[in-house]
């Protein structure tokens, strides 16, 4: 297992999203990387450097905020397994999601990261 990368989480209602984009992007001095809409929670996602920006409506955003972080990784089954082993409660499960498969951990220290794997790219010949 590998951490890729690193990011914080960010909520905003959607009526500033674009606003909060651009806010991150002058502060760190880069482009929005990627934007997507996630069907199954009905959730906004942007990647700015080192920040991941979620915005969605109202109790979704509360259940949302439960997350501080995410974690890029290389292999989902191999964070779940080191996770488990080093004191960590898995509050979810590998799943799959919109763009790869993640899970949610609670570390020893209380702090709760979102697990990400992308989906690997299929190559073309």
């Amino acid at each position: 297992m590998r951490v890729l990368q690193q990011a914080i989480r960010v909520y905003t209602e959607r009526d500033r999203w674009e606003t909060v984009i651009k806010f991150y992007e002058v502060l760190q001095g880069v482009q929005c990387e990627r934007q997507v809409h996630i069907p199954e929670t009905n959730v906004d996602a942007a990647k700015v450097g080192g920040v991941l920006i979620l915005g969605a409506d109202g109790d979704v955003l509360d259940e949302l905020r439960l997350v501080n972080a995410v974690y890029y990784v290389d292999s989902l089954d191999e964070s779940f397994a080191w996770l488990e082993m080093n004191g960590s409660e898995v509050i979810h499960a590998p799943q799959a999601v919109t763009g790869g498969r993640n899970l949610t951990a609670r570390h020893p220290d209380g702090l709760v990261v979102e697990y990400f794997e992308p989906a690997k790219k299929k190559e073309t010949v």
